[in-house]
């Protein structure tokens, strides 16, 4: 009673101890007249008295106000209040700019979706809409879960309250789209990749591996203070063999200069 006092369908007022309640207008107009037929009689609100017009007036032209019976309105405003809420498989989905999710849903499944990437604790719950906001901290939690950027769009656009989807505004604001877009990509601002570190013995064959990591499309980064080269762990096999091979032609190299000195000296 006090959520549809709250929202103006209903007076209450406390007379010698107990609670009564009167519906307003509003209430009035909604129960009282007929949905089904187009020519529905329509409210007559003059002079403060509610009546209801036949909609077919005398031949003079006048208007016959009939007073419209108080059980047949109890009886209307009772099966009104009787299912004021939606079915539980309905959702309608409305988001703001301000990144505000409200959603016309009274299924305790499509809360705890929202609950994925949206803050719980902004939840607040009227009897047939819930609140929450999305946040960053919310959105990256889901990404942790294994939902995607495009999962969590579509879920919104899928199930967007129905008068979105017959304007001329987005499904979801532009804004919070590409923010959520945004903060997807966070997550591969830094590539991580297996490498394969090999240690260098001078600096000859620092500079002749780098050369050939980076010919073979292997080479991902190096120290020259420490010669240390970083290949991709796929090509490091390829690198590692050369770096055999450079080694044992440069220890060749220093065994002939070697004897060829030794060689020179004894001649001399």
């Amino acid at each position: 009673m006090k959520d549809f006092s709250k929202f103006g369908l209903i007076y209450l007022a406390n007379v010698g101890g107990t609670i009564l309640f009167y519906p307003t207008r509003v209430v009035i107009n909604l129960v009282a007249t007929s949905n089904d037929d187009e020519e529905s009689p329509t409210i007559h609100n003059s002079s403060g008295v509610l009546g209801i017009l036949d909609g077919e007036g005398d031949d003079d032209g006048s208007e016959e106000v009939n007073p419209p019976s108080s059980a047949s309105a109890a009886r209307a405003l009772e099966a009104s209040l009787a299912d004021p809420v939606p079915g539980s498989s309905h959702i309608a989905i409305i988001i703001q700019t301000n990144f505000q999710l409200c959603a016309y849903t009274t299924s305790q499944l499509h809360v705890s979706m929202l609950g994925l990437f949206c803050d719980v604790q902004t939840f607040r719950r009227l009897p047939n809409i819930v609140f929450y906001h999305i946040t960053r901290d919310s959105v990256k939690g889901a990404f942790k879960l294994g939902i995607k950027a495009k999962q969590i769009l579509r879920f919104l656009k899928m199930h967007a309250h129905p008068r979105l989807h017959s304007s001329d505004h987005p499904l979801v604001p532009t804004n919070v789209e590409d923010q959520i877009r945004l903060w997807n990509r966070e997550r591969k601002r830094v590539q991580f990749e297996e490498i394969y570190i090999h240690q260098c013995q001078n600096a000859q064959e620092f500079q002749a591996v780098v050369a050939y990591a980076q010919d073979r499309g292997a080479f991902s980064w190096s120290d020259g203070n420490k010669l240390r080269v970083y290949v991709k762990y796929v090509g490091a096999e390829v690198v590692v063999s050369f770096a055999r091979r450079w080694r044992s032609w440069a220890a060749q190299r220093r065994a002939r200069e070697s004897e060829g000195r030794m060689r020179q000296s004894a001649y001399s």
